[in-house]
């Protein structure tokens, strides 16, 4: 092993006048070819480090593992093929931290036989008619006549200078060789992997091996330690890369020389980020806060390196104080509580793997911390302000990942101040691929939450209640990639006012006030459905303005939509759910009653059953003011089955699920002064086994009469829940059939 010049990269370490060899054994074929008989410089210790000749007359000077310009060599992450393999980059250092290079790769014939040139990764060639390293024989001058050593003739791998220290697997594979190598002995303890993929990589010269044959290991697992055995003067590492049916040796680097790679067998660099990487996330970027109510809400961009093999957590961490959360690695924004509120904090993001933690990100910006005060509900009519498809609302077709601002405030019917939230009905149609569609308050970080699913061609409604910007406008992001329209129509708003009766929410045990299966007797195209409501499922004959009601189609004959809408009055252009002919669809509705007490249900097309469920209502200007306030909170996901996210595990038949909904971030205890009545939530089922439905309730009830989502195996569906607490602040999750996950965003709670 032989230090190199430094051409590249500053020095990191001194390194020992390190080499390795290959003894040829009578089984070997043409890939470990009989070595030369050069003379080896001994090394004694680590301690040493060896001359060979006035230092400031030599050029070498270690490089490290890191190349110096690695967008050179990006350009050959192509999909060129060498006996079946193909040259996708896959690998992460074989051991921990950059070290010290002191032999390179030689294109020219790295089949250990003496051919008087070396042709570097780079381009770079020594030829021995320049001159030999009078120390070692296979080592030649870059320039005529100079003390520029490049090492050496044949060397089919990459010396690296590690001195007993840790060897880690540079991908995941199954291990072939772990011991000595039964093909060449000059390669001393060795380890083989293959990874699956066309490529096995090679450790030599080991000193412990920590792995048997047969044996999966994980990328960045323990295999063992560097050592001196075999052909080897001193403690180093030589890696190897090899196409696995043919067993030619390749150089991991690749080739960026300005001429022709002399190898014909190379696949270009190898390198996850064409450099090599510890098997451990860079940092997160881009992180982002806003203060909230003893919360905070922060974002971050992922790391642009993940490690190999992908985040698995990220750990936002406050400062001062240190409080901090743990959400899945899916996720790029959390909401983090138990903070103080009129403080001032900064947040830093960790991205985990089983491997280890990338560096903490650069600190966000401070923010202070500030209550969020609660306001009243105003209900409004339906009323349409966005609509892609015609450019209503300022925006047309959205593209992918786009996000938008539509401006509420002033629009369909809300006040152009004072607005500090809204209650929209969005709904996406002919979206291009999958995806789902978040909606949040302009200006502030983009939440981890979603609010609607989608699958490519469909056409799917949800109730969104959001907090407003500041500019009045709320985001709304297309994250997919493809293509989509959306739909938005107003039917509410929010304002930071507390004074006066009218809007404050009363919330209600699920009741079911229609069923239209029940009678036989189908809504049918274009007419209308009167649902009493007043004075029934628990809502008063009087003092009500408006009611949240679930409505579910089920069993059409073709395809429709449904629009709710105050009885006696114009229907407006707006829609509540859409649904295909045969399927079940549910949204959330939060309609004004109209004459008598009523709700009506407009159906465009076909026939078909609608199911009506109340859960709460809101009171009218008759009312005493108290109670019944909305509070929105930064939107945080609390239950996510997939990840075990609250604590809950997936859905089964039959079986009740409980989570908390008081004492989340932004949201009181139960036993606060002023606790939560209610909690509005962003509730997804996605992954059932069967058809079926989720109702969730108050907790320590029986399941009512209700549902809140339907569903049939292998579906995503989403829909907005106002649910009332039980006595000790939890929700319960009834599940009809088979098994599904259940994800659960909190949006806002009621006093």
């Amino acid at each position: 092993m032989r230090l190199r010049r430094a051409a590249r990269a500053p020095i990191l370490m001194a390194a020992a006048l390190l080499m390795c060899g290959v003894l040829l054994s009578p089984a070997a074929n043409a890939a470990t070819p009989t070595p030369h008989a050069s003379p080896r410089p001994a090394i004694a210790s680590k301690a040493e480090h060896p001359t060979y000749g006035p230092p400031q007359h030599r050029r070498l000077v270690s490089r490290t593992d890191q190349l110096a310009s690695p967008a050179q060599v990006r350009r050959q992450l192509s999909a060129s093929r060498v006996g079946g393999a193909t040259a996708a980059p896959f690998l992460t250092r074989p051991y921990w931290h950059p070290h010290s290079v002191t032999s390179v790769f030689d294109h020219c014939n790295p089949d250990y036989s003496h051919d008087g040139r070396i042709c570097e990764d780079d381009g770079t060639v020594a030829t021995s008619a320049n001159g030999v390293d009078p120390t070692f024989a296979a080592g030649y001058a870059i320039t005529p006549g100079g003390t520029d050593y490049l090492y050496y003739d044949g060397h089919n791998g990459w010396d690296l200078a590690l001195n007993y220290e840790p060897l880690i697997a540079a991908a995941p594979g199954t291990v072939n060789v772990a011991g000595a190598d039964p093909y060449n002995s000059g390669f001393g303890l060795t380890v083989t992997i293959d990874h699956g993929n066309g490529f096995t990589t090679r450790y030599a010269h080991m000193s412990q091996i920590h792995v048997s044959p047969g044996q999966h290991v994980d990328r960045g697992q323990d295999i063992g330690v560097s050592g001196n055995t075999g052909a080897s003067t001193g403690p180093h590492l030589h890696f190897g890369v090899y196409v696995t049916n043919t067993w030619a040796a390749i150089d991991p680097w690749g080739w960026s020389g300005n001429y022709p790679d002399p190898l014909p067998d190379d696949v270009g660099n190898l390198w996850f980020t064409g450099n090599p990487q510890d098997p451990v996330p860079w940092a997160p970027t881009g992180v982002i806060a806003s203060g909230g109510d003893g919360s905070a809400s922060v974002s971050w961009n992922p790391p642009n390196f993940d490690g190999g093999s992908g985040v698995s957590s990220y750990t936002v961490t406050a400062s001062p104080g240190g409080s901090s959360v743990t959400v899945p690695g899916s996720s790029t924004s959390a909401v983090i509580g138990g903070l103080s509120n009129l403080a001032a904090y900064t947040f830093t993001v960790v991205a985990n793997t089983p491997m280890g933690s990338s560096p903490p990100s650069a600190p966000s910006a401070a923010v202070a911390l500030k209550p969020q005060p609660p306001g009243i509900v105003h209900p409004l009519n339906p009323a349409r302000i966005l609509d892609s498809r015609d450019g209503t609302g300022g925006f047309t077709t959205l593209g992918p990942w786009q996000r938008i601002d539509v401006q509420v405030a002033g629009r369909g019917g809300a006040p152009a101040t004072g607005v500090a939230g809204a209650v929209l009905n969005v709904t996406v149609t002919k979206p291009a691929m999958p995806g789902f569609l978040t909606a949040y308050a302009s200006g502030t970080p983009r939440p981890a939450s979603s609010n609607l699913n989608f699958a490519a061609g469909e056409t799917i409604a949800n109730l969104v209640q959001t907090a407003v910007g500041s500019d009045g406008k709320v985001s709304l992001l297309n994250a997919s990639g493809g293509t989509a329209d959306v739909v938005v129509d107003v039917s509410g708003w929010i304002s930071n006012s507390q004074s006066g009766g009218a809007g404050r929410y009363r919330p209600l045990a699920p009741a079911r006030l229609v069923d239209t299966r029940a009678d036989g007797r189908p809504v049918t195209a274009a007419s209308v459905l009167n649902v009493q409501v007043a004075g029934r499922g628990g809502v008063p004959s009087a003092g009500v303005d408006a009611v949240t009601l679930n409505v579910t189609a089920t069993d059409g004959s073709d395809s429709s939509y449904v629009t709710a809408y105050p009885a006696g009055t114009e229907r407006p252009l707006a829609s509540n759910l859409n649904f295909e002919a045969g399927q079940t669809r549910p949204n959330r509705v939060l309609v004004r009653l109209g004459a008598g007490g009523q709700v009506s249900l407009f159906n465009y097309s076909g026939a078909t059953d609608l199911v009506v469920d109340v859960g709460g209502w809101f009171t009218d200007g008759s009312a005493a003011a108290s109670g019944g306030l909305f509070t929105p909170t930064a939107p945080v996901r609390i239950v996510d089955t997939r990840y075990g996210t609250g604590s809950v595990g997936t859905l089964s038949a039959n079986r009740l699920a409980t989570f908390s909904g008081a004492g989340q971030p932004g949201v009181p205890a139960a036993n606060a002064p002023t606790p939560p009545t209610s909690v509005v939530l962003n509730v997804t089922v996605t992954n059932p086994s069967d058809s079926g439905f989720v109702t969730l309730f108050p907790s320590g009830m029986q399941p009512p009469l209700a549902s809140d989502l339907n569903f049939v195996a292998g579906e995503t569906v989403p829909n907005l829940v106002v649910v009332r607490l039980g006595s000790d602040g939890k929700v319960a999750a009834f599940t009809s059939a088979g098994r599904a996950d259940l994800i659960v965003d909190l949006v806002g709670w009621y006093s």
